[in-house]
């Protein structure tokens, strides 16, 4: 059952010291997420909105443009078609607050997708909902969860309102920030949805790339939800592991976030990084593992190791052989206890700031 406004529990005194860590900065800031995820991500996560997927049949009707509000021949299409709509939300958290030449900016660690939900359940609208409202001014009074905790199902209070409100009782990074929305046609035909154009520019003529991009696609931002799970597309795993990267951030510390790293020595942040260096979802299957964190300039990576999966002989003696490995490729290994980050996260940061100055 989803809980509402639950915060992350167990959090080191010492980071309440950080700037906008206790509350959300009070004045206005972009959220950088091209610059977290990469802009093939990125952009597709933008591209989100209105009515999805995009359909072959519905482009014909339009002559050939898509608003993000529907057309009267689109609105048509569905009601004979008979489709409901799914609202989903596409949620981001942050980590730290920092300025650049006078503009503020949320540095992500996390983004899922939330559907809107009624009594615990996913909730839908009709043809005719969609038809009376405007859906250009969707993220009007930029709407947020408050007490979005996203290593758990609570989603916290969903709030819309002019500006942001600081809360001083909510960390700001169990504020979940609405990005983008859009609304899943409950009828669409697999067979006739679109690419967007600027992702698959990114792809080249590889049909293969684009297939596996397809399925990714499909199997996250339009599989219908049957329960109200957030799915999740990017960021941390855990709690301990948000820890070290807020106290890295107040040494000036900004590593990539989950990062996968193959036996031929290749890195990549994401599946889409992948894609565009023209390497299939297949390739993953070569994988040494996914680090924490990684520094390429450095190439160190970091894992941080809960006492849960990485204290019995089993799983001291995988991650020896996985550190062997990527010694092997000239990669450095550090791995962080999660009692030490809970201990003193600012001493752990300080220790991964003396390995890469170093």
């Amino acid at each position: 059952m989803a809980q509402e406004a639950v915060d992350i529990e167990n959090r080191p005194e010492e980071l309440f010291k950080l700037p906008n860590y206790g509350c959300l900065p009070s004045g206005r800031f972009q959220i950088d997420l091209n610059g977290a995820l990469g802009d093939f991500l990125g952009h597709d996560l933008f591209d989100l909105d209105g009515n999805q997927p995009i359909e072959g049949n519905i482009l014909k009707l339009t002559g050939g443009l898509i608003n993000v509000n529907p057309s009267y021949e689109a609105i048509e299409f569905y009601r004979e078609r008979g489709d409901d709509f799914q609202m989903i939300n596409v949620v981001v958290c942050c980590y730290a607050f920092e300025e650049r030449d006078g503009q503020l900016f949320g540095l992500p660690y996390h983004v899922s997708l939330r559907p809107a939900q009624k009594r615990g359940l996913p909730s839908s609208v009709g043809v005719d909902w969609i038809d009376k409202i405007d859906l250009e001014r969707i993220l009007d009074g930029n709407p947020h969860y408050m007490g979005f905790n996203p290593f758990s199902n609570a989603f916290g209070l969903y709030c819309v309102g002019e500006g942001m409100p600081v809360n001083e009782q909510m960390c700001s990074d169990v504020i979940g920030f609405v990005y983008n929305t859009y609304f899943l046609a409950s009828k669409y035909d697999k067979s006739d949805v679109l690419d967007p154009g600027l992702c698959t520019s990114l792809l080249g003529e590889s049909k293969t790339l684009l297939n596996d991009y397809r399925k990714f696609r499909f199997s996250r931002y339009f599989k219908p939800f049957d329960n109200i799970e957030p799915v999740k597309i990017w960021g941390c795993d855990s709690p301990i592991e948000l820890f070290l990267l807020q106290a890295m951030h107040s040494f000036g510390l900004k590593p990539t976030i989950q990062t996968h790293i193959l036996t031929d020595g290749t890195i990549f942040p994401t599946l889409q990084t992948m894609w565009e260096g023209g390497v299939r979802t297949k390739a993953l299957s070569k994988t040494i593992t996914e680090a924490d964190f990684y520094f390429a300039k450095q190439r160190v990576a970091i894992f941080v190791d809960s006492v849960a999966h990485h204290s019995s002989e089993e799983a001291i003696a995988k991650d020896k052989a996985i550190d062997e490995k990527l010694e092997a490729i000239g990669i450095r290994s550090i791995r962080i206890s999660g009692p030490d980050i809970m201990n003193s996260p600012i001493a752990c940061a300080q220790y991964v700031f003396d390995i890469i100055e170093n």
